[in-house]
């Protein structure tokens, strides 16, 4: 079989991606923002915060702000992203919740090496009430999370009903900022089902990985349900490499991500 330019390179980007993912899970506390990380991530993530502050005015109703998280693919880096701009905006002395509203496959709960169940899924199937899914941080008081629960054979269906959308006005109500973790855009539609209710969307891709014809389509369909688009987070960045210009890569960065074994580091 013969392979043309772009199959042979979406082939290198799933090997790479395959590399990157083995044994990713016993590392993946390693990538949460605390006060041993290294400067330039902290201020990555402030500068992200500040960003998304900015973009959304304060309501006058004193309700919190909800952000969608999403990306185009699958290991693009979301959800590390998503919680670890929770955790900068729960820093700052804002209250926050982030939900992981990947009900399909999420991995928020391994991050703080819980169990997945009970979680979103089982509220709002009936199966748990509000306070057994909510687990407060006990490092920092400002920030709570609430993980996927068990699968759901109907995820969209989940997100779309009443009860999703009178969860998101109830954690409103108590917290400064509701980060919601969604699945990647371009494998299933779930996070449209919420982004009317949310006040922004913003887009994870990966460096060297995420194709601009990926991302366009991300946004497109996002701008098709009529979502805020704040913008897009670039992961995985590595800031010591040299600049390489492609035609079929993303390469607009302004912040890094940095491990002390690995380089994890990303651009927005």
């Amino acid at each position: 079989m013969r392979l043309f330019s772009s199959d042979a390179a979406r082939i290198k980007r799933d090997k790479k991606l395959k590399d990157k993912a083995r044994n990713s899970d016993a590392r993946r506390t390693e990538y949460l923002l605390n006060e041993n990380i290294s400067f330039d991530v902290s201020e990555a993530f402030r500068n992200l915060k500040a960003s998304i502050s900015l973009s959304i005015p304060k309501k006058q109703s004193g309700e919190g702000t909800v952000i969608v998280m999403t990306s185009a693919c699958p290991e693009d880096g979301k959800t590390t992203v998503s919680v670890n701009l929770a955790l900068m905006f729960a820093m700052s002395e804002a209250k926050v919740v982030l939900v992981d509203a990947d009900v399909r496959k999420g991995r928020v709960a391994r991050f703080f090496r819980k169990r997945s169940a009970p979680g979103l899924a089982d509220f709002l199937s009936g199966q748990s009430d509000l306070s057994s899914i909510v687990h407060r941080s006990h490092e920092n008081e400002n920030f709570s999370y609430i993980t996927c629960g068990t699968h759901s054979p109907r995820p969209y269906e989940l997100l779309e009903s009443d009860e999703m959308k009178n969860l998101i006005a109830e954690l409103k109500k108590e917290y400064d900022y509701v980060v919601v973790d969604t699945p990647p855009l371009l494998l299933v539609s779930d996070a449209l089902a919420i982004t009317s209710e949310a006040d922004g969307a913003v887009v994870v891709c990966r460096h060297q990985v995420s194709y601009v014809s990926d991302i366009a389509k991300t946004l497109n369909t996002l701008s098709f349900a009529k979502a805020n688009v704040l913008g897009v987070v670039v992961n995985d960045y590595d800031a010591r490499e040299k600049l390489s210009y492609r035609s079929d890569r993303y390469k607009y960065y302004s912040y890094c991500y940095d491990s002390t074994a690995e380089t994890a580091q990303k651009k927005e």
